[in-house]
């Protein structure tokens, strides 16, 4: 299975007031490089639908070595093959014009089954995904204490713009509520991120956003009800 690799140049719009790529863009970025890859090699969203499936992301690594300015010129570059029977692992890789890598992104996927609502193993699914598909990011966050007490917590109801065309809440936005009501210094982001999809959130849903800090790490874990829908860590540059 060949690489896909697309150029991009940074919009206006996918920026913050300091110029530089916002950090849940890149989840963007990568989610519609996946889509057009799997679409690629017959397995993307319109195959799915017809085979009564839909591709699910469960967790996210995500690390800058810088965020692109507005108007830069990047290359995007992706491929996947699998992690186990019911996972598939994609790597996404953003470079800068003299091919240094500037942003690299570990992802994993699993096959739902529309009707079960279970995860479908690969090859049943009849998919050609390379059978070897190793990390390209260890999670360094993953040692976060767990005795840290909750720093601060907020409140929010999920709304249209957070929908995606799943009919759920689209996995960026979780990043996005994150950074929004995080009390971080101005001009301070994540270089680091993990994110781990829990459950599905759909739109009018109230939700609330419990936010810890250990140094120049901090989890957020959103939650909806009883049900955790999402857990975050970063590590702040």
């Amino acid at each position: 299975m060949d690489d896909l690799v697309l150029p991009h140049q940074i919009t206006s719009y996918e920026c913050g007031a300091d110029l530089l790529l916002k950090p849940e863009c890149y989840l963007l970025f990568c989610q519609e490089m996946a889509e057009l890859h799997a679409s690629r090699n017959k397995m993307g969203y319109d195959w799915v639908l017809a085979h009564n499936m839909i591709w699910v992301e469960v967790q996210g690594d995500f690390e800058f070595v810088r965020r692109p300015r507005w108007k830069e010129e990047v290359l995007l570059r992706t491929n996947t093959g699998k992690a186990s029977p019911l996972q598939a692992r994609r790597f996404v890789e953003m470079r800068d014009s003299s091919d240094k890598i500037i942003g690299r992104a570990d992802l994993m996927w699993v096959l739902i089954d529309v009707n079960s609502r279970r995860p479908m193993p690969l090859k049943r699914a009849q998919l050609d995904v390379p059978e070897d598909c190793p990390r390209t990011i260890e999670n360094p966050l993953k040692d976060f204490p767990t005795d840290v007490p909750t720093a601060s917590t907020a409140y929010l109801i999920s709304s249209r713009r957070d929908i995606d065309f799943n009919g759920h809440i689209n996995n960026s936005s979780y990043l996005t509520w994150t950074l929004d009501s995080f009390p971080q210094a101005p001009g301070t982001a994540p270089q680091r991120i993990h994110v781990s999809y829990k459950h599905e959130s759909m739109i009018s849903e109230a939700l609330s956003i419990s936010h810890q800090v250990a140094g120049k790490l901090s989890r957020h874990v959103v939650t909806g009800g009883e049900k955790k829908r999402a857990e975050i860590l970063l590590e702040w540059d």
